[in-house]
């Protein structure tokens, strides 16, 4: 009885071997499925918020029309002449005038000489300007001017009473007038040095578009850029002046300097370019045309100076080295955000893991996402 005990025992020892051996490969296979899918399921959103900043560029063409390849320089001589009015003024008392209508309703003409009096119901005194005969039965249209200066009499239409007639021809000989008697209060403009000033702006303008109109039509091909030299200018009436307005005579020479626009822009997004320090920026220009100006013109050396100035906005480049996926693989959310933010033009930054409770990037790349958020 004894042996067969101790065969059974021992027959039992490889089952339980196996056992222990399937279970424990059953549980790595367990571990090994779980680090697989924490593995792919870690995820982490990187977003960085960058700012442009702005450059500006000047690029300067010396222009002495010996090259016609750099520019062409041409001039002419333009004169103009301009009315302006004070911007100030003061008022004098004046005589009022108008025209009234002078009735005759009788049957014998009616003569009436220079300064007879003609009044209103409200004793408003006009008198006639020059000598007339009312026709009988007829009317007749003279001019008027009030007796006396000032605003009162400014009136609107009106019925007139001739006093120098008796009573009875009052009746049938008079005047009515349709319109108001203007006059009585005269505006007088005191020519300011403002006046004179302002006068001088217009004019210059003036003058440069009248010298403009006469050399665009030389070199339609190319582009131009205008100055006035040698400006004259004189008004004919001096500061102080009482006037209802001055004229002022000015004459000038025009230069201008012919070039070629795209060659002008492209030497001007050269100098922008220079502004990038390396493949870690980008560039974009701001507005298609530069702003150009003909800064400097020596009439006797016969040199112009061109001016072309442009901006532009300089960020980190999207594509950048220190934007590779694998800088950021095992670090943590302050460790991503401190380096971030040592970049140029990094403005902000925002990262989210996925589970939330991961603390580290991810180090397979396709579980990384690097977006590039940019602010104005």
């Amino acid at each position: 009885m004894t042996p067969h005990r101790r065969e059974t025992a021992l027959g039992n020892e490889p089952v339980r071997f196996y056992k222990i051996v399937a279970l424990t490969f059953l549980l790595l296979t367990i571990v090994l499925l779980g680090v697989i899918v924490f593995m792919s399921a870690k995820r982490a959103t990187i977003t960085v918020i960058t700012k442009p900043e702005p450059v500006e560029a000047v690029f300067v063409l010396e222009v002495d029309g010996t090259d016609a390849t750099k520019g062409i320089i041409k001039t002419t001589e333009v004169a103009l002449s301009k009315e302006f009015k004070p911007s100030s003024t003061r008022e004098e008392d004046s005589v009022a005038t108008g025209v009234v209508t002078l009735f005759n309703d009788s049957g014998s003409n009616q003569p009436l000489v220079a300064t007879t009096r003609l009044l209103t119901v409200n004793n408003v005194l006009f008198r006639l300007k020059n000598g007339v005969t009312v026709p009988a039965n007829g009317k007749i249209t003279t001019e008027v001017y009030a007796d006396k200066s000032g605003k009162d009499s400014e009136i609107g239409p009106s019925k007139f009473t001739i006093p120098g007639l008796n009573e009875a021809r009052q009746k049938v000989v008079y005047a009515e007038s349709a319109t108001l008697m203007v006059g009585g209060l005269r505006k007088l403009g005191v020519v300011g040095s403002d006046d004179i000033k302002e006068a001088e702006k217009e004019m210059e303008n003036d003058l440069k578009k009248a010298g403009e109109e006469k050399l665009n039509a030389l070199y339609p091909e190319l582009t131009a850029v205008y100055k006035v030299v040698g400006l004259e200018m004189k008004p004919d009436k001096n500061v102080g002046a009482e006037a209802e307005g001055f004229t002022l005579a000015g004459k000038a020479t025009v230069v201008g300097v012919f070039y070629n626009k795209t060659e002008l822009t492209d030497s001007l997004k050269q100098e922008l370019q220079k502004k990038v320090v390396s493949d870690v920026e980008v560039l974009t220009i701001k507005g298609s045309e530069p702003q150009v100006s003909l800064d400097e013109y020596n009439s006797e050396t016969g040199l112009a100076i061109i001016k072309a100035a442009g901006t532009g906005l300089v960020e980190l480049n999207p594509e950048s080295s220190q934007l590779q996926k694998i800088i950021f693989f095992g670090k943590t959310r302050d460790e991503v955000r401190r380096y971030l933010l040592s970049l140029d033009h990094v403005n902000g930054v925002e990262i989210k893991f996925s589970p939330a409770w991961m603390h580290t990037v991810p180090h397979v790349a396709e579980h990384v996402n690097v977006v590039v958020k940019k602010v104005e």
